[in-house]
């Protein structure tokens, strides 16, 4: 999204600082930098990147793992720490809560990078790559500071698609939790404005944040430079940088700021560096282009004034949920990036749909939502493109009725004694519910299911799984995907519940019988695991599975078949599901729905009755030999 080549531009002028606070008059001492404001996603991304490095150095003739949202969790709280070891002050940590319509067009760019990169995985390993017979854990040490981010062909698997949000849930539950900001607009905005106001410097991978107005004093201090020096006979290290000052720097161009500069080189990433300077001197120049330089400035000035209230609308939503809640266009939009999958199959954002549909639903609600939004575009994943799907929002006067069968689906849902490190109501409890919709949706499309085997496979609940190198298979992470969109799902109806009851505090003209059913749906989804906990690898829920005891492992199988194999009994009557199909029809999409229609001959035989599934038996060796 950035200004082409700007960051090579400004290279030259960079200068080494120190990130420290003394005694001492740190303030004063230009080459001293004693307060920061980062660039949250910026952040996120440059620790992932060096855990990414880190896993491959160990790892030199295997596929090296993506990290886990827990270890870049774990090395981003260790990143900070070490900051404040320094006594460097963390002043804030801002996070995009939404992007202006100007940057749609990469984004989409971007979801289909990704998409791509997927694709060329799936090509160079037509057989998933073995995974390391053990978890070993990371030194977040080393992977922050004796670790270089390496630059490589080889093929990788796309980053965590939930990482930043994971990284937000977890600063909010930590001693950071008063210094990170979901905002209402670009981080990098309320970053600029920040360091303006205060006079600190900005923490990110982002040059472009050079072109703001950071006053007589702000600076940008780049991540990647980022080093720590031991002097001899220390046992801790100082953290060492290269930094720009803008102010600074225009001096030294000659220019009277740099968003002159970064407009040429924006108008055209061809030119010398002297060429654009030289342009940007020119005065004449900005009289022939008022209005595109007008334009350009738009995206540099400073952060709106935002209400407090504003701020804590955001509170406890994830960016992309955000977005939707903040969002003043006919239509919200929702990009879905792609869920680490199979390519070559289905889209795993088919899965949940409904789930999201009825979340949309609750947010388009009059007496909820007072903005212009009456339809929700998700943006995803289908076949090799990323197309839109519009969403109409379920008929206010269902909406009840789609929440009562909502709370049937979360039946399920009741604490276990189960021990090990899956807690009450278990992860594992949230992975078979999932299973089971997904198998639901699939046959309702006259897909073929996945077995019980298969699900025991994956999970390693299989006796034969004796190992956590057993060989993963494209199938097993297909359906992990499949189950992980249908968890995200039920995430987005999980904060948009709270979204909605929390402005139901001033507005109470919806019905009474919906906010109360609102407030049991509240209280069963607040028992979701947080991001880090429930959106699990492989050999993660494997390990989580292994430490659970030989009964516990039988009623996790017997689970599984009683939820999915006892002919559909989900209470619903025939007309309450010809009522929900008939609504669940009228979402429209711009370029083919979620959920292709039947065929005629299909709806002919669906109608002449559904067939039974047998009952299978509920002892687990029968069960994975017959699955």
């Amino acid at each position: 999204m950035g200004i082409p080549r700007l960051s090579q531009d400004l290279r030259p002028y960079a200068e080494g600082v120190t990130l420290h606070s003394s005694s001492q008059g740190s303030h004063q001492n230009p080459d001293v930098i004693s307060s920061m404001v980062i660039d949250g996603p910026s952040l996120v991304y440059y620790v992932y990147h060096k855990l990414l490095a880190y896993k491959s150095l160990r790892t030199p003739t295997l596929v090296a793992q993506i990290p886990t949202y827990h270890e870049i969790n774990e090395a981003l709280r260790q990143f900070l720490s070490n900051l404040e070891a320094d006594n460097v002050e963390v002043q804030k940590l801002f996070f995009d809560g939404a992007l202006p319509e100007s940057k749609h067009g990469v984004r989409l760019e971007r979801m289909d990078k990704l998409r791509q990169q997927l694709e060329a995985y799936r090509k160079v390993y037509p057989e998933f790559p073995p995974v390391s017979a053990s978890i070993s854990a990371v030194d977040s040490e080393k992977a922050l500071w004796e670790t270089p981010v390496m630059s490589t062909r080889k093929s990788t698997l796309p980053a965590p698609p939930f990482m930043v949000a994971s990284a937000i849930e977890s600063l909010r539950s930590g001693p950071f939790k008063d210094r990170v900001q979901l905002v209402p607009g670009e981080a990098d905005v309320f970053c600029a404005t920040m360091a303006k106001e205060t006079g600190g410097a900005i923490l990110t991978n982002d040059s472009d944040l050079a072109v703001h107005d950071l006053g007589a004093t702000g600076r940008v201090v780049l991540l990647h430079s980022l080093e720590k020096k031991h002097s001899l006979g220390a046992s801790y290290g100082s953290i060492i940088a290269f930094a720009l000052s803008p102010s600074h720097v225009a001096e030294r161009m000659q220019v009277t700021s740099l968003l002159r500069f970064g407009f040429e080189r924006f108008l055209d990433p061809s030119l010398s560096a002297a060429v654009v300077r030289e342009r940007a001197k020119d005065d004449s120049r900005l009289e022939k282009l008022h209005a595109e330089y007008e334009a350009f400035c738009e995206q540099y000035t400073d952060a709106p004034t935002t209400q407090l209230d504003e701020l804590a609308l955001l509170d406890g939503l994830d960016p992309r949920i955000a977005e939707a809640v903040v969002t003043s266009d006919e239509s919200a939009d929702m990009y879905l990036t792609p869920i680490v999958e199979d390519p070559s199959r289905d889209s795993s954002w088919a899965y949940g749909a409904s789930i999201r549909r009825l979340a949309y639903s609750l947010l388009l609600t009059p007496s909820v939502h007072s903005k212009l939004s009456k339809t929700v575009t998700e943006y995803a994943r289908k076949g090799q493109r990323i197309t839109p799907t519009l969403i109409q929002p379920v008929n206010e006067s269902l909406v009840r009725e789609h929440l009562r069968m909502m709370l049937q689906t979360l039946e399920t849902l009741k604490p276990q004694p189960f021990e090990g490190n899956f807690g009450s109501v278990t992860a594992l409890q949230w992975y078979i519910l999932a299973f089971r919709l997904v198998c639901e949706q699939k046959l309702e499309a006259d897909k073929p299911t996945p077995s019980v085997t298969q699900m025991t496979r994956l999970l390693g609940l299989q006796p034969s799984i004796a190992s956590l190198g057993s060989k993963v298979q494209w199938d097993d992470v297909h359906l992990l995907a499949n189950m992980h969109a249908v968890l995200y799902s039920f995430r987005i109806l999980q904060q948009l519940t709270r979204h909605v009851l929390k402005n139901l505090k001033c507005k109470s003209s919806m019905d009474s019988g919906i906010s109360n059913t609102l407030w049991e749906l509240h209280s069963r989804l607040e028992s979701m695991p947080n991001i880090e906990d429930l959106f699990l690898d492989i050999p993660d829920l494997r390990a989580k599975t292994a430490d659970l005891d030989l009964e516990a492992r039988n009623n996790a199988i017997t689970g599984l078949a009683n939820l999915i194999f006892p002919g559909h009994r989900d209470g619903r009557t025939g007309a309450e599901k010809a009522t929900l199909q008939q609504q669940n029809n009228t979402t429209q999409a711009t370029d083919g729905e979620w959920m292709p229609a039947r065929s005629k001959r299909k709806r002919k035989r669906a109608t002449q009755g559904t067939p039974q599934i047998s009952r299978m038996s509920s002892n687990m060796f029968d069960l994975l030999n017959g699955g």
